[in-house]
């Protein structure tokens, strides 16, 4: 068995993960990532050498290089439901909004939707000589891990996870048999997530302290997963205001609710989408900033969707807040306004004077998750992707440190590694 590591390494972004025997030859997610707006993906692979692709989830650092495959080929797709639902909804709005080329249309999504096969959460299925079991991965809804027996080896590939349990979801249950590998994620490798509880608290009282004072709290947030959690948060502990909700947000979430099944608390997720106010339209856009309340909006790093407009008729008055609960990526719109207070409004660079606060709503593993999960699963193997190359290193360090792991490997994009 060997792994060939295709992107994300050493780097958030792009996941692919190719593994192949003497028999199969799969591929676990292609996803893109973004350099000055423009997409770039990982290492490429001949579609017509696949037996299958392996998506861990819709989000489209992993899944929005999937349809290139789809131009001369069709392979088959394997995730779950809601995941190929949601994909479907990312790529859609990725090959409508570009201003850049992609190397697919349409059409090769079309044909990528017809060759998905879904497969419930803790399934097992059989590619040639691979054994695959689909589980609980604890990012976003429909997200899951891999587990893969064949050769006489044991691996299991993470994608996005965590552990905690979260409003709307499960977290991920580490319990495997001793591991020949395992290919995790390491997005916060180095840092400790505060707890999940006392976040929310804090988050709330933020909220209300705003709203009461007569302010408007702007959150960015991703369409998928964080912008519902945040939404079961504020509903849950009756947060004071009106809560408007806009951009793709709403279709996301329609998909969620005709997805009962891979929820934590769907009725939680039911009554809080009945509380929102979904906006529509500008005139709804415009009401939304007239009067104390919450307003939750696309993107979540604030390098586009419409929370620019609210972030432009916002930031200016001290009695309103900006409340960052997404990872923020370096030099984006976001990771500015956390570091120096200042937002670019049509070219030109301003100090914002409304509150700004970043709250860790994270759907990845911290430090102590990441570091649990390995000495569970006792990889004789611990290859460390879908991170900062510079906190991967300080990872590696621990991990030998406490004598967690020896065989630890970062590696660089295109390395093959022999299981």
């Amino acid at each position: 068995m060997k792994v060939t590591v295709l992107g994300a390494a050493g780097e958030i972004g792009r996941s692919a993960i190719q593994l192949t025997t003497s028999i199969s030859n799969i591929l676990m997610d292609y996803g893109i990532s973004f350099s000055k707006n423009e997409p770039k993906f990982p290492i490429p692979v001949s579609s017509k050498e696949l037996d299958a692709i392996l998506l861990t989830h819709a989000h489209l650092d992993h899944s929005g290089g999937i349809p290139i495959f789809y131009v001369s080929a069709k392979p088959r797709l394997i995730a779950t439901k809601i995941t190929i639902e949601i994909s479907e909804l990312l790529i859609k709005d990725l090959i409508k909004l570009s201003s850049y080329y992609l190397p697919y249309e349409s059409l090769e999504l079309t044909n990528m939707i017809k060759s998905a096969k879904p497969i419930s959460i803790n399934a097992n299925f059989k590619l040639k000589d691979l054994s695959v079991q689909l589980l609980n991965a604890g990012h976003i809804p429909g997200s899951s891990m891999f587990f893969i027996e064949g050769d006489g080896k044991k691996l299991l590939y993470t994608g996005d996870f965590n552990t905690i349990n979260t409003k709307m979801l499960h977290g991920a249950q580490i319990n495997f048999p001793s591991l020949d590998a395992i290919i995790i994620e390491g997005t916060y490798a180095t840092i400790e997530h505060e707890d999940r509880t006392k976040i929310e608290h804090d988050f709330i009282s933020s909220v209300n302290e705003v709203v009461s004072n007569g302010g408007i709290v702007v959150i960015p947030a991703f369409s998928v997963g964080r912008a519902q959690e945040v939404l079961c948060v504020l509903h849950q502990y009756n947060v004071r205001g009106k809560i408007y909700i806009d951009g793709m947000a709403k279709d996301a979430s329609n998909i969620f609710l005709d997805n009962p099944d891979f929820f934590r608390d769907y009725s939680l997720l039911l009554e809080a989408h009945k509380r929102a106010i979904w906006v529509n339209s500008w005139s709804e856009r415009k009401k939304a900033c007239k009067e104390p309340g919450i307003i939750i909006a696309p993107a979540g790093m604030l390098k586009g969707g419409n929370v620019r407009f609210y972030v432009k008729k916002t930031a200016r008055n001290e009695k309103n807040a900006i409340f960052l609960v997404s990872y923020q990526v370096e030099d984006t719109p976001g990771a500015m306004l956390m570091k120096n207070g200042t937002y670019n409004f049509r070219g030109k660079t301003e100090k914002v004077n409304a509150k700004v606060k970043w709250f860790d709503f994270s759907s990845h593993c911290g430090n102590k998750e990441l570091l649990h999960t390995i000495r569970m699963t006792g990889a004789k193997k611990v290859i460390l992707v879908h991170g900062d190359k510079n906190k991967l290193e300080k990872f590696k360090k621990v991990l030998q440190d406490e004598k967690i792991a020896e065989d630890i490997i970062i590696p660089d994009a295109g390395e093959e590694i022999s299981l």
